[in-house]
């Protein structure tokens, strides 16, 4: 129950958060490919805002781009995202492999000092379909740890593993939030792989790498300094967006990426007639601990262990819970048969111990030989399911 211009803003508001995530993760990820799925983590800390209040609540929903509908609004975009599962095909006419899509969200908690509100617990169950486990993290920290892990290492069909670092659960622990996102979808034109492509990186050092090419009336714009090109997986349902700066701009476009940018790329794209593409194979994968650049953003109370931090939402009884801290992974895999991604975000709260878009040819080239960025995203809603920036598809 969500207007489409509220949820077209919500959007616009996740492409925001990703962009945003990626400048402030910068000392985290400093001349690396890196890639981030707001999805995954608006999942998991949307769960979480469900149970936060006071100033705690209102700090989250500035830095996360949430607001009155969000919980309407991830609730409607995982149906969405999820409705677009596709069996394989394996007839003499139209083969293809399965698109694949799984989005799972968890709740471990313990329940040996609190009493965890019934109206937190339906709002997870009702718009998030989570699943609810009792663990006692304080009689074996570790086993629970592993545990988790598992849980969504088999949900990520085993690319997302040990999200939890060892330590990051200990005896402390009253609940454990997570996500796990998994998306698997073949080209829907094909690709092919020869040759190679000189690839130019940021240090002015080239790399030969294979070289990807497809030549169709692929979606394409030009706008300031940059251009981009759509090409689209299976069945139409999810695109692949890729941005690549003009030579020498890509610092410009990156300060300058956000939601409304985005929204005017995707207003302005066009088929053309033809549209020629090369680029690079990729496979990469991110690791992340959020609180620094969540905080950095101004989401500090959440994180406060001495009673600052407000979720008392969460429990019937007055608690000093707090945030810990956020793991988020990312893998992605784009190769000639198609694209593989997977995500986890765990947010970890422990018990404090204190209270309180020019004329163009006929025929349009594109060549990414240079560090770029990319999208996949669900091509109805543009929910982006992952971000990310390549700078050295070799790494």
């Amino acid at each position: 129950a969500i207007s489409e211009s509220a949820l077209a803003s919500f959007v616009e508001g996740q492409y925001d958060l990703n962009f945003e995530l990626l400048k402030a993760a910068e000392e985290q990820i400093e001349g690396q490919n890196a890639m981030i799925s707001t999805f995954s983590i608006q999942m998991a800390l949307g769960m979480t805002w469900g149970g936060a209040a006071g100033n705690t609540a209102d700090e989250m929903k500035n830095v996360l781009h949430f607001g009155s509908n969000t919980h309407d609004a991830l609730n409607k975009l995982e149906a969405l995202v999820m409705s677009k599962n596709e069996p394989a095909d394996n007839s003499e006419y139209n083969k293809h492999d399965a698109v694949e899509i799984k989005s799972s969200n968890n709740l471990y908690f313990s329940t040996k000092k609190y009493t965890w509100a019934t109206a937190w617990l339906d709002l997870l169950a009702e718009n998030y379909g989570a699943g609810l486990e009792e663990i006692d993290f304080a009689a074996d920290p570790e086993k629970a740890r592993k545990y988790i892990n598992s849980v969504v290492e088999k949900d990520t069909n085993s690319r997302i593993k040990n999200l939890i670092p060892e330590k990051g659960i200990t005896a402390a622990t009253m609940s454990v939030i997570t996500n796990a996102l998994f998306f698997k979808a073949p080209w829907d034109d094909e690709i092919k792989k020869d040759g190679h492509i000189s690839f130019n990186n940021l240090d002015g050092n080239k790399k030969e790498l294979d070289k990807l090419y497809a030549s169709n009336n692929f979606k394409y714009m030009k706008g300031d300094s940059f251009a981009a090109v759509s090409l689209p997986l299976y069945n139409k349902s999810f695109e692949v967006l890729f941005v690549v700066p003009d030579a020498g701009s890509f610092s410009t476009i990156a300060n300058k990426l956000n939601g409304s940018l985005v929204s005017n790329i995707f207003s302005s794209l066009s088929n053309k007639k033809e549209v020629y593409v090369e680029l690079p194979p990729f496979t990469f994968d991110t690791s992340l601990s959020l609180s620094a650049p969540l905080k950095s953003l101004g989401m500090v109370e959440a994180f406060d262990m001495t009673g600052k931090a407000n979720f008392s939402l969460m429990t019937k009884e007055k608690n000093l819970l707090y945030i810990d801290e956020i793991y988020h992974k990312t893998f992605v895999g784009l190769d000639e048969k198609g694209v593989e991604a997977a995500a986890a975000t765990a947010v970890v709260s422990n018990e404090g111990a204190i209270d309180g878009e020019t004329d163009e040819p006929e025929i349009i080239s594109i060549i990414i030989d240079r560090p770029f960025f990319f999208a996949i995203y669900e091509k109805e809603s543009k929910t982006p399911l992952f971000v990310g920036r390549v700078l050295n598809p070799a790494n």
